[in-house]
């Protein structure tokens, strides 16, 4: 079994070689960018990294045991910490986690890797019981925090931890993670990257009926927004901020907010080219979308535009969902 290297994110991947190779790796780190771009299998590559007994240059094989069992969760020294299905991650568990054990030498490795992963749901209290350890880490362990709304950290926390910035990926690399770790097919792969804003887990919400309930809702907004009525508009954005079970409602209002977009994008093509030969991404909606270009006149749509992307900024910097789809509504 070979594991496929992280994809994307050259200049990260860069640093953390050349700091792998040197010796140099900061024992605090805060990896901070959207989600499902790549972060945690950065974290496990830079764990296997540090300890795969074959690595030359900074970068570990992929394919002996050591690599494979941390690429699975199953390294005793990589330990990774989680919510799991409650909304954070408490004080009883950074203790039994991270903080009874990070003294501990290796038991099996070269180096302790602690990976907290959504480092903002840590609790008030787990980030303070956790400040000591980011201050004095002992010799042997590395901390990896891992966040797509860093800023939901205390900033006690953040003054202790190196910030390593993580963007979206380029819908090829989409595809490409899409294909290689998670078997679709090409096709598919490639329909989904392009209504993923460079995000992998975003992607992967994006099937079938599931989709199309998503474009269905971001196609009511759409609709919505375009009519007078204030109180149509908040309906329309309280069914675009309902999240399903199995999503962070951030998450889920992120993708119907691409899906917004999108739909924008395919109205400005449309009032640009009124010989009908405009190239959409949502074909199947042509019809509807036709009706609203005069309700959408290229002004307006490019303010509605950057209304949605100021709004998936505010998610990022974690502001309500339910706030950012009630502004989007208005705004557009």
């Amino acid at each position: 079994m070979t594991i496929p290297p992280p994809v994307g994110h050259a200049r990260v991947q860069a640093l953390l070689r050349q700091a792998v190779g040197h010796g140099r790796v900061p024992q605090t780190l805060l990896f901070a960018g959207p989600e499902g771009v790549g972060k945690h299998t950065m974290a496990r590559a830079l764990a296997q990294a540090l300890n795969c007994p074959s690595a030359k240059d900074g970068v570990a094989c992929g394919k002996c045991g050591v690599c494979v069992r941390i690429d699975k969760g199953q390294f005793s020294d990589v330990v990774e910490v989680d919510n799991g299905d409650i909304a954070s991650i408490s004080i009883k568990s950074i203790r039994e986690r991270v903080i009874d054990l990070i003294g501990y030498r290796p038991f099996e490795g070269r180096r302790r890797v602690f990976i907290i992963d959504p480092a903002d749901a840590l609790s008030v209290q787990a980030q303070d019981a956790l400040l000591k350890t980011l201050e004095e880490p002992p010799p042997a362990a590395i901390l990896i925090l891992i966040s797509a709304y860093p800023d939901a950290l205390r900033p006690t926390a953040l003054s202790r931890c190196r910030r390593v910035r993580f963007g979206v990926l380029a819908d090829t690399e989409v595809a490409q993670v899409l294909q290689s770790r998670h078997g679709i097919d090409a096709a598919s792969a490639q329909t989904c990257a392009a209504l993923a804003g460079g995000s992998v887990s975003r992607a992967l919400a994006l099937d079938g009926a599931e989709l199309e309930g998503d474009q269905a809702l971001a196609m009511d907004l759409v609709r919505k927004s375009a009519a007078p009525s204030l109180d149509a508009k908040l309906k329309a954005a309280a069914e675009l901020a309902k999240s399903p079970t199995h999503r962070r409602a951030r998450e889920s209002l992120d993708i119907r907010l691409a899906l917004v977009s999108s739909l924008l994008r395919d109205i400005g093509a449309l009032s640009a080219t009124a010989d009908g030969t405009a190239v959409l991404s949502n074909t199947e909606r042509e019809a509807d979308l036709r009706a609203l270009v005069r309700a959408y006149p290229p002004d307006r749509v490019i303010t509605a535009f950057g209304v949605v992307a100021r709004g998936q900024a505010a998610l990022n910097r974690n502001a309500s969902p339910k706030i950012v789809a009630d502004w989007v509504a208005v705004e557009i």
